[in-house]
């Protein structure tokens, strides 16, 4: 696998990273399949805007023990509802729901990068 430096700070990202957008019809076990393939193979950045909440708990499980060497990339904007719908939102406190939410999925304390939605007006 081939990285990139950032031109600001020492963060090293592979030239190729996954996107978590079309996998939420795949199971528990292949979604965790997927993402420790990916790390295995040097894969280092995730974008996780996924369009459904079940793809949080197993991306979660398959980063634990390798989530200093990966970088996870999050939208702010992107929310679930209380039935687990996914749309997208400007107001804060849906957006704080949200990213708290995410965090505890993912069974991590911080994220990488943000992406902001919804900033057209």
């Amino acid at each position: 696998m081939q990285y990139r430096k950032l031109p600001h700070g020492e963060e090293r990202l592979s030239v190729l990273g996954l996107g978590m957008g079309g996998i939420q019809k795949s199971s528990d076990s292949e979604i965790e399949q997927v993402v420790c393939k990916a790390i295995e193979h040097g894969v280092n950045f995730f974008d996780l805007c996924a369009v459904a909440q079940n793809v949080y708990a197993p991306f979660g499980k398959a980063i634990q023990g390798n989530r200093e060497k990966i970088h996870v990339q999050m939208h702010f904007g992107a929310v679930y509802n209380d039935k687990g719908e996914y749309g997208w939102s400007r107001d804060l406190d849906a957006i704080k729901r949200t990213v708290e939410w995410e965090l505890r999925a993912l069974n991590t304390d911080y994220i990488d990068f943000g992406f902001l939605h919804c900033v057209d007006e």
